[in-house]
């Protein structure tokens, strides 16, 4: 893994906490205004997330630092979702504005025996820096953690793990492009600031780790083909399709239907509007995309996202424009404001994604999130002529 790194935080002040949290103060901003404020020497910050999870309280914990900026093709760390020039540019066009960012990239690592929690325990039994909860009920805890001989173990202990990308691989190009444009004009030393970028780690192995869907909210060119007439006569031979009457607006029924999916084949609900009911659609047992022309990794054929993308949105609503919601209530209520078809979809399982990098494959842009997001509560200054280490 790339060498892990303590950074001078960017952190709301006290009363900015809240706006900070609900993205209402910018990097740049925030700093010329004095809403934030750097902290004064490097540090680590211990990041827990509190929230409600199958009827019970759950606790996903972090660790935000910094890590070195590598290539993709050397490997050390992977990415499983590819990243759209859309995506990029966005990205690329936020760190020049802000000369930083506030959004870290979230990537896992594997610690099946718990080296890490052991490791950053005894800083959590403090009160944290400090605190909030933001409007979906989620408590985000922090802790500064400054000590030398802990990053001193943590770096040792996570020299040879892989690094896998779990979110932000837009964010993640996009400060590789951002260095070398920095390059361009000035050097940049082998510990400078724009030589890492921001990232949350996380423990694949850590049962609150949870994949959320990404449902697709489609927009065709042309109204006339995005009917479910028109729709199921181009994909009918692949799918099995099921009706389910009055359900089109029940984001919840609708997501039970998905989970009682037999034979673990790929499988989404589909939403047109002006229809009262929606089709459940599952790709049949005896079809192989592959087979069918489709050029993919023939581990990763029949995924999801891999299903929805090459034989149903390629092949029904080719060149239509998709975005994407987790919220499935969401991304149906868009169907009164002009979209003409959403697909609710199932999460893929970490498991599944983590094969995905370990293949050196990649899914479609926009095929995974995780729940609940991170919040904008540290942010990362790029200065060529700081170092790090």
């Amino acid at each position: 893994m790339p060498q892990i790194a303590a950074f001078r935080g960017v952190v709301p002040e006290p009363a900015k906490l809240a706006d900070a949290a609900a993205g209402r103060i910018s990097l740049a901003a925030g700093l010329a205004s004095g809403a934030l404020a750097r902290d004064p020497g490097r540090a680590l910050y211990r990041y827990h997330q509190i929230f409600a999870g199958g009827g019970r309280t759950v606790i996903r914990k972090s660790l935000l630092c910094a890590i070195r900026l590598v290539p993709w093709a050397d490997g050390t760390v992977r990415r499983h979702e590819a990243v759209t020039p859309a995506a990029l540019a966005t990205a690329l066009a936020g760190l020049r504005a802000n000369r930083g960012t506030f959004e870290p990239i979230v990537a896992g690592v594997r610690d099946a025996a718990g080296e890490i929690e052991r490791l950053l325990r005894k800083g959590e039994g403090s009160a944290p820096t400090f605190e909030t909860t933001t409007a979906d009920g989620v408590i985000h805890r922090f802790w500064r953690m400054k000590d030398a001989e802990l990053l001193g173990k943590l770096r040792t202990y996570l020299a040879p793990k892989k690094l896998h990308v779990l979110e932000g691989a837009d964010r993640y190009e996009a400060m590789l492009a951002y260095q070398d444009e920095l390059a361009k004009t000035q050097q940049i030393a082998m510990h400078s600031s724009a030589a890492y970028l921001p990232c949350a780690l996380v423990n694949l192995d850590d049962p609150a780790l949870a994949v959320a869907p990404r449902h697709r909210i489609v927009r065709a060119a042309d109204p006339a083909t995005a009917t479910r007439d028109a729709v199921l006569a181009k994909v009918g031979a692949y799918f099995i399709v099921e009706k389910l009457a009055g359900t089109a607006g029940d984001a919840a029924q609708l997501q039970v239907a998905l989970g009682e999916t037999v034979a673990h084949q790929p499988a989404f609900v589909a939403v047109f509007a002006g229809e009262p009911d929606a089709w459940k659609l599952t790709l049949k047992p005896d079809v192989s995309p592959i087979a069918e022309g489709v050029a993919v990794h023939r581990g990763m054929q029949k995924l999801d996202p891999v299903v929805i993308e090459s034989m149903f949105l390629a092949r029904a609503v080719p060149g239509a424009a998709v975005t994407t919601a987790v919220d499935g209530a969401a991304a149906l209520a868009q169907l009164a404001a002009g979209a003409h078809m959403v697909l609710l979809v199932r999460p893929i399982t970490v498991a599944q994604l983590t094969s995905v990098d370990e293949l050196g494959q990649v899914l479609p842009a926009g095929s995974t999130a995780f729940y609940p997001p991170i919040a904008s509560l540290v942010g990362y200054v790029v200065e060529v002529d700081e170092d790090l280490v």
